[in-house]
């Protein structure tokens, strides 16, 4: 039963970490990350971009990226010190063109902090099937 316990409580602060992120109250889920933190994004509009610790998390440039209207959180897996969430985000970009986004983040936890984040994103523009 304790490791129900465990992955519990790790569901719901893998939770709690994702709705600051969506309501963008950045110095709450700053409070979650490691300093030394590294954040690898994989997208298909942008490639791969690494950032390195607090500081550059919290001052990352969000320009060109889309006006974000809502996120939907599916499967939350979570092995060890290890959570990974998929789901979709919905927003519009610069041009006032709809966007819709497929995402998965894997986060790696080390003294219950998040040491590793990484970020897979498909942008509907970029497969076929955009619905």
């Amino acid at each position: 039963m304790r490791c129900l316990s465990v992955m519990e409580n790790t569901r719901q602060l893998v939770e709690k970490i994702n709705q600051l992120f969506v309501e963008g109250n950045m110095e709450s889920f700053m409070d979650y990350l490691a300093e030394d933190v590294v954040w690898e994004m994989f997208t298909s509009s942008s490639g791969h971009t690494t950032i390195n610790g607090k500081k550059e998390v919290f001052n990352m440039d969000g320009s060109g990226m889309p006006e974000h209207t809502s996120f939907e959180f599916g499967t939350i897996v979570i092995e060890g010190d290890v959570a990974s969430v998929q789901g979709v985000s919905r927003g519009k970009l610069s041009d006032g063109g709809a966007y819709k986004g497929y995402f998965c983040d894997v986060y790696h936890f080390r003294d219950s902090k998040i040491a590793k984040i990484e970020s897979y994103v498909i942008d509907n523009r970029k497969i076929k099937d955009s619905n």
